[in-house]
Protein backbone atom coordinates (compact mmCIF):
# COMPACT_ATOMS: atom_id res chain seq x y z
CA UNK A 1 0.00 0.00 0.00
CA UNK A 2 2.84 2.35 0.79
CA UNK A 3 4.53 1.70 -2.56
CA UNK A 4 1.23 2.22 -4.35
CA UNK A 5 0.59 5.51 -2.56
CA UNK A 6 4.10 6.73 -3.27
CA UNK A 7 3.74 5.74 -6.90
CA UNK A 8 0.46 7.60 -7.12
CA UNK A 9 1.95 10.72 -5.56
CA UNK A 10 4.91 10.56 -7.92
CA UNK A 11 2.49 10.27 -10.82
CA UNK A 12 0.55 13.33 -9.68
CA UNK A 13 3.80 15.21 -9.14
CA UNK A 14 4.99 14.28 -12.63
CA UNK A 15 1.74 15.51 -14.22
CA UNK A 16 1.95 18.81 -12.33
CA UNK A 17 5.56 19.22 -13.44
CA UNK A 18 4.63 18.54 -17.08
CA UNK A 19 1.79 21.05 -16.81
CA UNK A 20 4.03 23.76 -15.36
CA UNK A 21 6.96 23.23 -17.70
CA UNK A 22 5.14 22.14 -20.85
CA UNK A 23 2.57 23.77 -23.08
CA UNK A 24 -0.26 23.18 -20.60
CA UNK A 25 0.29 26.26 -18.42
CA UNK A 26 0.59 28.77 -21.31
CA UNK A 27 -2.55 27.36 -22.92
CA UNK A 28 -4.44 27.47 -19.61
CA UNK A 29 -3.35 31.08 -19.03
CA UNK A 30 -4.19 32.03 -22.62
CA UNK A 31 -7.71 30.65 -22.23
CA UNK A 32 -8.21 32.46 -18.92
CA UNK A 33 -6.77 35.69 -20.36
CA UNK A 34 -9.22 35.49 -23.27
CA UNK A 35 -12.18 35.45 -20.88
CA UNK A 36 -10.61 38.28 -18.86
CA UNK A 37 -10.08 40.46 -21.94
CA UNK A 38 -13.66 39.81 -23.09
CA UNK A 39 -14.87 41.03 -19.69
CA UNK A 40 -12.76 44.20 -19.92
CA UNK A 41 -14.01 45.01 -23.43
CA UNK A 42 -17.57 44.24 -22.33
CA UNK A 43 -17.18 46.72 -19.48
CA UNK A 44 -15.55 49.42 -21.61
CA UNK A 45 -18.13 49.29 -24.38
CA UNK A 46 -21.26 48.43 -22.40
CA UNK A 47 -24.37 50.08 -23.93
CA UNK A 48 -26.32 52.54 -21.81
CA UNK A 49 -29.52 50.48 -21.87
CA UNK A 50 -28.41 47.03 -20.72
CA UNK A 51 -29.82 47.38 -17.23
CA UNK A 52 -27.83 45.53 -14.58
CA UNK A 53 -24.84 44.98 -16.85
CA UNK A 54 -24.60 48.72 -17.55
CA UNK A 55 -24.71 49.44 -13.81
CA UNK A 56 -22.03 46.83 -13.17
CA UNK A 57 -19.86 48.20 -15.99
CA UNK A 58 -20.16 51.79 -14.73
CA UNK A 59 -19.21 50.79 -11.19
CA UNK A 60 -16.30 48.70 -12.50
CA UNK A 61 -15.02 51.64 -14.56
CA UNK A 62 -15.51 54.04 -11.64
CA UNK A 63 -13.36 52.02 -9.25
CA UNK A 64 -10.78 50.63 -11.67
CA UNK A 65 -10.51 53.19 -14.45
CA UNK A 66 -11.29 56.58 -12.84
CA UNK A 67 -14.55 56.86 -14.81
CA UNK A 68 -16.38 60.20 -14.90
CA UNK A 69 -20.12 59.48 -15.48
CA UNK A 70 -20.80 62.99 -16.76
CA UNK A 71 -18.08 63.21 -19.41
CA UNK A 72 -17.47 59.52 -20.03
CA UNK A 73 -13.78 60.13 -19.43
CA UNK A 74 -11.49 57.30 -18.37
CA UNK A 75 -7.95 57.04 -17.06
CA UNK A 76 -6.78 55.17 -20.14
CA UNK A 77 -3.38 54.48 -18.65
CA UNK A 78 -5.12 52.37 -15.99
CA UNK A 79 -7.13 50.59 -18.69
CA UNK A 80 -3.94 49.71 -20.58
CA UNK A 81 -2.20 48.46 -17.43
CA UNK A 82 -5.15 46.29 -16.46
CA UNK A 83 -5.31 44.79 -19.95
CA UNK A 84 -1.58 44.11 -20.16
CA UNK A 85 -1.14 42.50 -16.74
CA UNK A 86 -2.49 39.02 -17.68
CA UNK A 87 -0.75 39.21 -21.05
CA UNK A 88 2.56 39.87 -19.27
CA UNK A 89 2.13 36.77 -17.12
CA UNK A 90 1.13 34.79 -20.21
CA UNK A 91 4.21 36.03 -22.05
CA UNK A 92 6.51 34.88 -19.25
CA UNK A 93 4.99 31.40 -19.30
CA UNK A 94 5.37 31.23 -23.08
CA UNK A 95 9.05 32.18 -22.77
CA UNK A 96 9.62 29.45 -20.19
CA UNK A 97 7.84 26.82 -22.33
CA UNK A 98 8.60 28.25 -25.77
CA UNK A 99 9.83 24.96 -27.23
CA UNK A 100 6.69 23.09 -26.25
CA UNK A 101 4.44 25.93 -27.46
CA UNK A 102 6.27 26.18 -30.79
CA UNK A 103 5.79 22.44 -31.21
CA UNK A 104 2.00 22.79 -31.36
CA UNK A 105 1.99 22.94 -35.15
CA UNK A 106 -0.91 20.57 -35.88
CA UNK A 107 -4.34 19.90 -34.43
CA UNK A 108 -3.21 16.45 -33.36
CA UNK A 109 -0.65 18.08 -31.08
CA UNK A 110 -3.26 20.51 -29.76
CA UNK A 111 -5.81 17.80 -28.98
CA UNK A 112 -4.26 16.60 -25.67
CA UNK A 113 -4.44 20.16 -24.35
CA UNK A 114 -8.10 20.88 -25.18
CA UNK A 115 -9.19 19.84 -21.68
CA UNK A 116 -6.63 22.21 -20.18
CA UNK A 117 -7.90 25.09 -22.32
CA UNK A 118 -11.50 24.25 -21.42
CA UNK A 119 -10.52 24.31 -17.74
CA UNK A 120 -8.99 27.76 -18.18
CA UNK A 121 -12.17 29.07 -19.81
CA UNK A 122 -14.41 27.42 -17.22
CA UNK A 123 -12.54 28.53 -14.10
CA UNK A 124 -12.03 32.09 -15.28
CA UNK A 125 -15.69 32.30 -16.37
CA UNK A 126 -16.80 31.13 -12.94
CA UNK A 127 -14.61 33.79 -11.34
CA UNK A 128 -15.99 36.54 -13.59
CA UNK A 129 -19.59 35.44 -13.08
CA UNK A 130 -19.00 35.35 -9.33
CA UNK A 131 -17.65 38.91 -9.45
CA UNK A 132 -20.66 40.05 -11.46
CA UNK A 133 -23.17 38.36 -9.15
CA UNK A 134 -21.52 39.80 -6.06
CA UNK A 135 -21.36 43.30 -7.52
CA UNK A 136 -25.01 43.23 -8.60
CA UNK A 137 -26.51 41.38 -5.65
CA UNK A 138 -29.10 43.17 -3.55
CA UNK A 139 -26.87 42.86 -0.50
CA UNK A 140 -24.34 45.25 -2.01
CA UNK A 141 -26.99 47.98 -2.05
CA UNK A 142 -26.58 48.13 1.73
CA UNK A 143 -22.82 48.62 1.48
CA UNK A 144 -21.73 52.23 1.77
CA UNK A 145 -18.64 52.55 -0.36
CA UNK A 146 -16.15 54.92 1.30
CA UNK A 147 -15.38 58.29 -0.24
CA UNK A 148 -12.46 57.62 -2.64
CA UNK A 149 -10.89 61.04 -1.96
CA UNK A 150 -7.61 61.60 -3.77
CA UNK A 151 -8.30 58.68 -6.10
CA UNK A 152 -10.99 60.58 -8.01
CA UNK A 153 -9.78 64.13 -7.33
CA UNK A 154 -8.89 66.25 -10.33
CA UNK A 155 -7.05 69.53 -10.84
CA UNK A 156 -9.04 70.95 -13.74
CA UNK A 157 -9.01 74.70 -14.27
CA UNK A 158 -12.60 76.00 -14.53
CA UNK A 159 -13.48 78.58 -17.15
CA UNK A 160 -13.72 82.14 -15.89
CA UNK A 161 -17.21 83.63 -16.05
CA UNK A 162 -19.03 86.75 -14.90
CA UNK A 163 -22.79 86.68 -14.38
CA UNK A 164 -25.40 88.44 -12.21
CA UNK A 165 -26.96 86.96 -9.07
CA UNK A 166 -30.59 87.12 -7.92
CA UNK A 167 -29.99 90.40 -6.07
CA UNK A 168 -28.58 92.12 -9.15
CA UNK A 169 -24.95 91.93 -7.98
CA UNK A 170 -22.19 90.88 -10.36
CA UNK A 171 -20.54 87.53 -9.72
CA UNK A 172 -17.00 86.65 -10.77
CA UNK A 173 -15.73 83.17 -9.95
CA UNK A 174 -12.21 84.57 -9.55
CA UNK A 175 -13.33 86.68 -6.60
CA UNK A 176 -14.06 83.51 -4.63
CA UNK A 177 -10.52 82.20 -4.70
CA UNK A 178 -9.93 80.88 -1.18
CA UNK A 179 -13.47 79.53 -0.83
CA UNK A 180 -14.97 76.17 -1.69
CA UNK A 181 -17.42 76.85 -4.50
CA UNK A 182 -20.11 74.34 -5.45
CA UNK A 183 -21.48 75.00 -8.92
CA UNK A 184 -24.66 73.42 -10.27
CA UNK A 185 -27.46 74.17 -12.72
CA UNK A 186 -31.19 74.48 -11.97
CA UNK A 187 -34.30 76.30 -13.23
CA UNK A 188 -37.41 77.47 -11.43
CA UNK A 189 -40.00 75.54 -13.46
CA UNK A 190 -38.23 72.22 -12.95
CA UNK A 191 -40.37 69.74 -11.03
CA UNK A 192 -38.13 66.67 -11.22
CA UNK A 193 -34.50 66.79 -10.16
CA UNK A 194 -33.92 70.51 -9.44
CA UNK A 195 -35.85 70.33 -6.13
CA UNK A 196 -33.66 67.33 -5.20
CA UNK A 197 -30.51 69.28 -6.09
CA UNK A 198 -31.51 72.25 -3.93
CA UNK A 199 -32.65 70.07 -1.04
CA UNK A 200 -29.31 68.24 -1.18
CA UNK A 201 -27.38 71.52 -1.16
CA UNK A 202 -29.38 72.85 1.80
CA UNK A 203 -28.73 69.63 3.69
CA UNK A 204 -25.03 69.92 2.94
CA UNK A 205 -24.82 73.45 4.32
CA UNK A 206 -26.69 72.51 7.47
CA UNK A 207 -24.18 69.73 8.19
CA UNK A 208 -21.15 72.03 8.05
CA UNK A 209 -19.59 73.63 11.10
CA UNK A 210 -19.74 77.45 11.29
CA UNK A 211 -16.08 77.64 10.24
CA UNK A 212 -16.61 75.31 7.27
CA UNK A 213 -19.80 77.10 6.27
CA UNK A 214 -17.94 80.40 6.21
CA UNK A 215 -15.67 79.02 3.54
CA UNK A 216 -18.44 77.46 1.38
CA UNK A 217 -20.19 79.26 -1.48
CA UNK A 218 -22.99 77.66 -3.51
CA UNK A 219 -23.53 78.87 -7.06
CA UNK A 220 -26.56 77.81 -9.13
CA UNK A 221 -26.64 78.87 -12.78
CA UNK A 222 -30.06 79.08 -14.36
CA UNK A 223 -30.77 76.59 -17.12
CA UNK A 224 -33.60 78.80 -18.42
CA UNK A 225 -31.93 82.23 -18.81
CA UNK A 226 -34.49 83.72 -21.22
CA UNK A 227 -37.46 83.25 -18.93
CA UNK A 228 -36.31 83.87 -15.35
CA UNK A 229 -36.55 87.34 -13.83
CA UNK A 230 -34.64 88.41 -10.69
CA UNK A 231 -37.93 88.30 -8.76
CA UNK A 232 -38.57 84.73 -9.93
CA UNK A 233 -35.07 83.76 -8.89
CA UNK A 234 -35.34 85.29 -5.40
CA UNK A 235 -38.70 83.60 -4.75
CA UNK A 236 -37.45 80.27 -6.08
CA UNK A 237 -34.32 80.10 -3.94
CA UNK A 238 -35.91 81.47 -0.76
CA UNK A 239 -38.54 78.77 -1.04
CA UNK A 240 -35.84 76.23 -0.22
CA UNK A 241 -34.64 78.10 2.84
CA UNK A 242 -31.52 79.69 1.36
CA UNK A 243 -30.48 83.11 2.58
CA UNK A 244 -28.43 85.45 0.44
CA UNK A 245 -25.49 85.20 -0.12
CA UNK A 246 -25.07 81.54 0.88
CA UNK A 247 -26.53 80.57 -2.50
CA UNK A 248 -26.07 82.85 -5.49
CA UNK A 249 -28.48 82.14 -8.33
CA UNK A 250 -26.91 83.43 -11.53
CA UNK A 251 -28.32 84.69 -14.79
CA UNK A 252 -27.20 87.06 -17.53
CA UNK A 253 -27.15 87.35 -21.27
CA UNK A 254 -28.78 84.09 -22.45
CA UNK A 255 -26.07 83.40 -24.98
CA UNK A 256 -23.33 83.90 -22.38
CA UNK A 257 -25.17 81.74 -19.84
CA UNK A 258 -25.48 78.89 -22.33
CA UNK A 259 -21.79 79.17 -23.24
CA UNK A 260 -20.85 79.13 -19.56
CA UNK A 261 -22.93 76.01 -18.93
CA UNK A 262 -21.33 74.33 -21.93
CA UNK A 263 -17.81 75.20 -20.76
CA UNK A 264 -18.63 73.78 -17.34
CA UNK A 265 -20.03 70.65 -19.05
CA UNK A 266 -23.44 71.11 -17.43
CA UNK A 267 -25.51 69.70 -20.26
CA UNK A 268 -29.05 70.85 -21.09
CA UNK A 269 -31.57 70.00 -23.83
CA UNK A 270 -34.74 72.03 -24.32
CA UNK A 271 -38.11 70.51 -25.21
CA UNK A 272 -40.35 73.58 -25.73
CA UNK A 273 -43.37 71.49 -26.71
CA UNK A 274 -43.36 69.96 -23.22
CA UNK A 275 -42.06 73.01 -21.35
CA UNK A 276 -39.15 71.11 -19.84
CA UNK A 277 -35.36 71.21 -19.96
CA UNK A 278 -33.53 67.92 -19.67
CA UNK A 279 -30.22 68.46 -17.88
CA UNK A 280 -27.36 66.83 -16.00
CA UNK A 281 -27.59 66.76 -12.21
CA UNK A 282 -24.03 67.84 -11.65
CA UNK A 283 -22.14 69.28 -8.69
CA UNK A 284 -18.77 70.85 -9.47
CA UNK A 285 -16.65 71.34 -6.35
CA UNK A 286 -13.97 73.99 -6.83
CA UNK A 287 -11.24 74.05 -4.19
CA UNK A 288 -9.65 77.04 -2.47
CA UNK A 289 -6.97 77.26 -5.14
CA UNK A 290 -9.57 77.63 -7.87
CA UNK A 291 -9.43 74.13 -9.38
CA UNK A 292 -12.27 71.71 -10.04
CA UNK A 293 -11.49 69.03 -7.48
CA UNK A 294 -14.58 66.83 -7.82
CA UNK A 295 -17.44 66.28 -10.25
CA UNK A 296 -20.29 64.48 -8.51
CA UNK A 297 -23.96 63.86 -9.25
CA UNK A 298 -27.28 63.10 -7.54
CA UNK A 299 -26.40 59.41 -7.70
CA UNK A 300 -27.23 57.76 -4.36
CA UNK A 301 -23.61 56.76 -3.80
CA UNK A 302 -22.40 60.25 -4.64
CA UNK A 303 -24.54 61.76 -1.88
CA UNK A 304 -22.19 60.51 0.82
CA UNK A 305 -19.18 61.29 -1.35
CA UNK A 306 -20.45 64.86 -1.78
CA UNK A 307 -20.38 65.32 1.96
CA UNK A 308 -16.91 63.85 2.25
CA UNK A 309 -15.61 66.01 -0.60
CA UNK A 310 -17.15 69.22 0.76
CA UNK A 311 -15.80 68.65 4.26
CA UNK A 312 -12.35 67.84 2.88
CA UNK A 313 -12.24 70.99 0.75
CA UNK A 314 -13.78 73.19 3.46
CA UNK A 315 -11.14 72.02 5.92
CA UNK A 316 -8.43 72.77 3.37
CA UNK A 317 -9.87 76.25 2.77
CA UNK A 318 -10.02 76.96 6.52
CA UNK A 319 -6.40 75.90 6.96
CA UNK A 320 -5.30 78.01 4.00
CA UNK A 321 -7.15 81.03 5.35
CA UNK A 322 -5.50 80.59 8.76
CA UNK A 323 -2.08 80.36 7.17
CA UNK A 324 -2.68 83.43 5.05
CA UNK A 325 -3.91 85.50 8.01
CA UNK A 326 -0.83 84.45 9.95
CA UNK A 327 1.54 85.52 7.18
CA UNK A 328 0.17 88.93 6.31
CA UNK A 329 3.64 90.40 6.32
CA UNK A 330 5.05 87.74 4.05
CA UNK A 331 6.00 88.68 0.50
CA UNK A 332 4.21 85.58 -0.71
CA UNK A 333 1.01 86.11 -2.68
CA UNK A 334 -2.14 85.85 -0.60
CA UNK A 335 -5.50 84.40 -1.54
CA UNK A 336 -8.47 86.66 -2.10
CA UNK A 337 -10.97 85.76 0.60
CA UNK A 338 -14.58 86.67 1.16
Amino acid sequence: MTLSNNSGLRGIGARIARFLTGAGLPLFLASAALVYEILIFGVLFAPDNWGTWTSFANNFKLWCFGYDPQTGGLAWSEVVVMQLEPLFVLGLSVIVSRRQVMGLSTFAKWRPHLATMASGVTLSSIAMIGLYLFATSESTDEIEFPFPGKRIRTELVPPSFQLTDQMGNSFDIEEHRGDVVIVTGVYALCSSTCPLILAELKSLLDELSPEERERAQIVAITLNPENETPEDMVNYISGYGFEYPELKYLNGDPGHVRKTLKKLQISRSEYPEYGIIDHSNLFLLIDAEGRIAYRLTLDERHQSWLRGALKELATEATVLASRESGNEGSPADTLVLK
